[in-house]
Formats: C-alpha cells, structure tokens, sequence
C-alpha cells in the first residue's frame, strides 16, 4: 500500500479539539482520518447521518437539569400514578 501526503483545509479551532479528543482515544489525526476513510470506503457512505446542528435536541446537562427541574413539578410520585394518554402527552417530542 502506498501512502501520500494530502492537505485539507480546517477550522484551527476545531482541529485542536479533536486532536485533544483523539489523543485521549490513544490516536494521532492521521490514524483517526484513515479510519474514518475506511469506514466511508467500507460501507459506501458517511458513517453518520449529517443533520444541521441547530436544528439537534441539546442533552446538555443544563438541558438535563431543567427537565429534572420540570419533572419534578408534576404532581405525582410516579408515572404509574397517571394513566397512558397523560403520558404520552407528557414525553411527546422527547425520543426516549
């Protein structure tokens, strides 16, 4: 196998943070970006769906906190407690 030296173009700020990422994974960027070749190769497509990144539901722990802070204000001790319309009603738009 032969191998080349390529250039890309990339947001400085977010080369260093997946450089960090990949050197906590045990991994340096060319390593990371033949797998990620591989996988494209592999299987004929992106190894992830592209979605617009705004558009995500945000499971921040600020997110997570401010459920926790909702669901403690409805006024049952269980779900059980509520029958099955109330609770669908409850987690829709949530993809649990």
């Amino acid at each position: 196998m032969t191998t080349i030296q390529k250039t890309y173009r990339i947001d400085e700020d977010l080369q260093q943070k997946a450089e960090q990422y990949f050197s906590e994974m045990g991994l340096n960027p060319t390593v990371a970006i033949t797998m990620f070749f591989k996988r494209v190769v592999d299987e004929k497509r992106m190894p992830f769906i592209p979605e617009v990144i705004s558009e995500r539901i945000d499971y921040s722990m600020e997110s997570k906190e401010r459920l926790s802070e909702l669901l403690s204000k409805i006024p049952v001790k269980s779900i059980s407690d509520i029958s099955e319309t109330e609770r669908r009603e409850l987690l829709d738009g949530w993809d649990l």
